[in-house]
């Protein structure tokens, strides 16, 4: 008994003593002084980098970004109005469905804005990476310097993306504001199918590869010896169905991965999320024979395109998206040997042609060494490859990100328009990257020609500009810096109550594209909201067009402003 009284006296006295905490008066005002200097610093240094900005003309306003959250509530009101709300209760909860909505794209924004983040980050993820080989929630650190992108990781070691319990998950995980995802991909392929069958064109569909796949053990050594490429449990199911329907599949996986094992050399890039360019010259020299074998196109004359060797140094997009400092040393640039295609006789660099039998649909995969926004060069990417082994000319239609439907869905606009740009093909062919099977929004997109509409939008004829002062209707979603594997990206905007010289214009609406992101940096557009006032400089989307047709792009969700014929906006200071 004498052992638990002496128990109970010591928690007693624990008790007593935590109950009882004393704290000197003086030491009590010091924590609570630095407690504010610390909370009250951070704003202090975003007003002074603020009036710094605006003093210099870099900005607007001389207030931070974080007074762009009373923007929100005239925005939400005008939203609310618009649905047709009825009385004081409805509408307090429309706004208030409107607020949540905005909210996290305001806090996200707010925090890369941030100066004080803006300068920790980096500083603190070269440490984090340098000294304990630690990535973020999107790139992963492998043997060094190789980086993996996680959506491609994730793909192998998720549930197999067939899995009934994952389709019913993946289809039920939107919100009251982000619409449910369609997961399966055999559906919207087979409604590709069925569609172009109609149009007597034939279709392959190219999954391709991702950078684990190949090269798993530049992640785990593990997997020194493997002798396959790894894949998803679901993939051969997949496979299997498509050709039981008559779709043709090219598998370039374990073509790249005998590649690798014949030779030991690298297939993909180190510190990119994308193919060496040996490797896509390779897989597009096996899809011409798959091609001949399979669909026999009709005879072409003469050849018609020339090639010739040329170099580029960069770093790749992981790396960049780690948000490391400026003169990191971690990783280096990386040089890689390209071959550009040309017109005959190389005077004229190659270009797509709507009239070719061959549509070739793509994501970033086929835009590495063709886009030149993304800074491995131009001239020489996948569809150049191929329509130079194949020497007759292709259509081409490609995006960077979003695989399962972006490239679908620019068709499908086209056709709408009343531009018949599957007339005359024999043959589409999907390029998208494999890790889509398992992530994509898979949705059923119709595609049906329709007439060139008539409607209130202003439209720039090819090589015309004009100077033009509206109302920001609405604007697409922009992802925050370092979040996507691609360093630019567009936004689109409907542009209302247009004038010129201080006239209205006959022509009430624009429907434009602007640059909202440049080398993983915001653009002033992308901060532009409903409601502001701009002044833009329009141009012809079609003179820009082979330019940033294939980056990364946000639309609109109304179907209308979709097919409206979008102008190229720049924004043109007071």
């Amino acid at each position: 008994m004498g052992d638990w009284d002496f128990q109970d006296r010591r928690e007693e006295m624990a008790r007593r003593e935590v109950g009882h905490t004393q704290i000197r008066p003086a030491l009590s005002r010091s924590l609570v002084l630095l407690f504010l200097l610390i909370v009250l610093s951070v704003p202090l240094v975003e007003h002074i980098s603020a009036l710094r900005e605006y003093a210099a003309g870099e900005r607007r306003t001389p207030l931070p970004h974080a007074y762009e959250i009373f923007s929100l509530l005239p925005t939400a009101l005008k939203a609310s109005a618009d649905a047709g709300s009825s009385g004081i209760i409805s509408r307090v909860f429309t706004v208030n469905r409107y607020l949540l909505k905005e909210m996290k794209g305001y806090e996200e924004s707010l925090d890369d804005q941030s100066v004080i983040a803006k300068r920790l980050r980096p500083k603190i993820q070269n440490f984090l990476t340098g000294r304990l080989g630690a990535g973020n929630e999107k790139a992963y650190c492998g043997e060094p310097p190789w980086l993996f992108y996680r959506p491609g990781v994730d793909y192998l070691t998720g549930s197999p993306f067939l899995l009934s319990a994952q389709l019913r998950k993946r289809s039920t995980g939107g919100s009251e504001w982000v619409a449910p995802v369609e997961p399966d991909p055999r559906i919207a392929i087979l409604d590709l199918k069925r569609q172009l069958d109609r149009w007597g064109i034939s279709l392959i569909v190219m999954p391709t590869p991702t950078k684990p796949m190949i090269h798993p053990e530049k992640l785990d050594r593990r997997y020194d010896r493997r002798r396959t490429e790894l894949q998803n449990p679901s993939y051969e199911d997949f496979k299997a169905e498509m050709e039981r329907n008559g779709v043709l599949v090219f598998d370039a996986g374990s073509m790249l991965m005998g590649v690798k094992l014949q030779t030991g050399q690298d297939q993909y890039l180190m510190t990119d999320t994308h193919w060496r360019p040996e490797a896509m010259a390779l897989a597009a020299e096996k899809l011409k024979d798959f091609i001949k074998e399979k669909i026999p196109l009709p005879a072409l004359p003469d050849p018609q395109y020339d090639a010739e060797s040329s170099e580029q140094t960069q770093l790749g997009d992981l790396a960049v998206m780690l948000d490391l400092p400026v003169h990191q040393r971690i990783f280096p640039r990386e040089k890689v040997s390209l071959r550009k295609i040309f017109e005959r006789g190389g005077q004229e660099p190659w270009k797509p042609r709507k009239t070719a039998d061959v549509l070739v649909l793509g994501d970033s995969f086929s835009n590495i060494y063709s886009l030149e926004a993304m800074g491995w060069g131009d001239g020489a990417g996948f569809v150049e490859q191929l329509s130079y082994l194949l020497q007759r000319p292709l259509d081409r239609i490609t995006r960077n990100d979003n695989g399962s439907y972006a490239t679908r869905e620019i068709l499908a606009g086209e056709l709408a328009r009343g531009r018949d740009r599957l007339a005359g093909k024999h043959l589409v062919i999907y390029q998208f990257a494999i890790r889509e099977l398992a992530v994509g929004n898979w949705k059923r997109i119709d595609l049906k020609l329709g007439a060139p509409p008539e409607s209130k939008y202003l439209v720039i004829p090819q090589g015309g500009e004009r100077i033009v002062r509206g109302r920001i209707e609405a604007v697409s979603a922009v992802p925050r810096p370092g979040t996507v594997a691609y360093k630019d990206h567009v936004m689109a905007i409907h542009l209302t109550d247009l004038e010129a010289d201080g006239r209205p214009l006959a022509e009430t609406d624009a429907m434009v594209y602007m640059r909202s992101m440049t080398d993983h940096i915001w653009t002033e557009a992308a901060r532009y909201r409903a409601g502001d006032t701009v002044r833009l400089r329009l141009t012809a989307w079609a003179d820009v067009a082979a330019r940033y047709e294939g980056i990364n792009r946000s639309e609109l969700d109304d179907v209308a402003l979709q097919l409206a014929e979008p102008c190229w906006g720049e924004a043109v200071k007071p």
